[in-house]
């Protein structure tokens, strides 16, 4: 498996080729306006490939169809461009009636109706993919449409296309209950998906303290994910030309830190994961 790398701070490129990453992320709106090849150019320059093209402004079920009608152009000029980019990942929002994108749920999410729309939106797109051997990869999310590895399935066995992936985001499936105790979710999760992904993407969450419940992002290592559970399983079972991402990084400290974390766990565990410090 490779190492990407998915950093929010100005130096994240910087940091990415110092804790021994492979990849950064390309993203589909820089592909709007100019060749692949000079979107690409920043991480070419960086020394990295790409090891996923994010097109997360696509989202099959929202209720704004004239944004949707010009992500769906995106995500297929994406596709017909994926030998050029030297990526086959297209990553995708799984769908929500919501406008907010991954930032709030709907309740018509989690219907059958749902599902089948959904399917229907994605005909196209994965016709492309088979075509031009690019895969279309759902970014799951617990208040969207692929909120249970369940019902990525279900959207498989609707399809019947092996250009649809899941994007293996352990945290994204995680409920209150799972994050007190997390292992037995992720045996869940990753025995249910194992076959169906060739991304993975780590982070951390914790549960603030507060009268209401809420669950948040943190530095890796500082939450409660158990990723020394997860990657016995990642290590089975992804690809060997599959990205594991570290995502979600706010500084260069907490990039070099979960970055150690992440070599000790696979040092202890016998894991390549490629994650060298230069």
């Amino acid at each position: 498996m490779r190492y990407g790398f998915l950093g929010q701070f100005p130096e994240a490129r910087q940091i990415a080729g110092e804790i021994g990453a492979h990849g950064l992320p390309l993203w589909i709106n820089a592909l709007a306006n100019q060749a692949p090849e000079a979107a690409i150019a920043p991480i070419r320059n960086a020394g990295m490939e790409v090891c996923q093209i994010g097109a997360f402004g696509y989202n099959p079920l929202s209720p704004n169809r004239d944004v949707q009608a010009q992500q769906e152009r995106l995500v297929e000029e994406a596709i017909l461009l994926v030998g050029r980019i030297g990526c086959p990942h297209v990553v995708i929002n799984s769908g929500n009636r919501d406008v907010s994108g991954f930032l709030r749920g709907h309740a018509d999410n989690f219907t059958d109706q749902a599902l089948d729309e959904v399917a229907k939106a994605l005909e196209k797109p994965l016709a492309l993919a088979e075509e031009h051997g690019a895969k279309v990869v759902i970014e799951p999310m617990i208040h969207c449409m692929v909120s249970t590895p369940e019902r990525f399935l279900s959207l498989k066995q609707r399809l019947k296309s092996e250009a649809l992936r899941v994007n293996l985001d352990i945290c994204n499936f995680l409920t209150l209950a799972d994050m007190y105790n997390p292992i037995p979710a992720i045996e869940r999760i990753c025995g249910d998906l194992a076959g169906h992904y060739d991304l993975v993407h780590c982070k951390d969450l914790a549960v603030t303290e507060g009268v209401h419940i809420h669950i948040d992002e943190t530095p890796l290592g500082t939450g409660m994910m158990d990723w020394a559970a997860a990657l016995a399983f990642i290590a089975r079972d992804l690809p060997m030309d599959g990205w594991f991402i570290y995502e979600h990084v706010k500084a260069a400290g907490d990039a070099r830190r979960g970055a150690a974390l992440l070599r000790q766990i696979c040092a202890g565990a016998s894991i390549t994961l490629g994650l060298t410090a230069r």
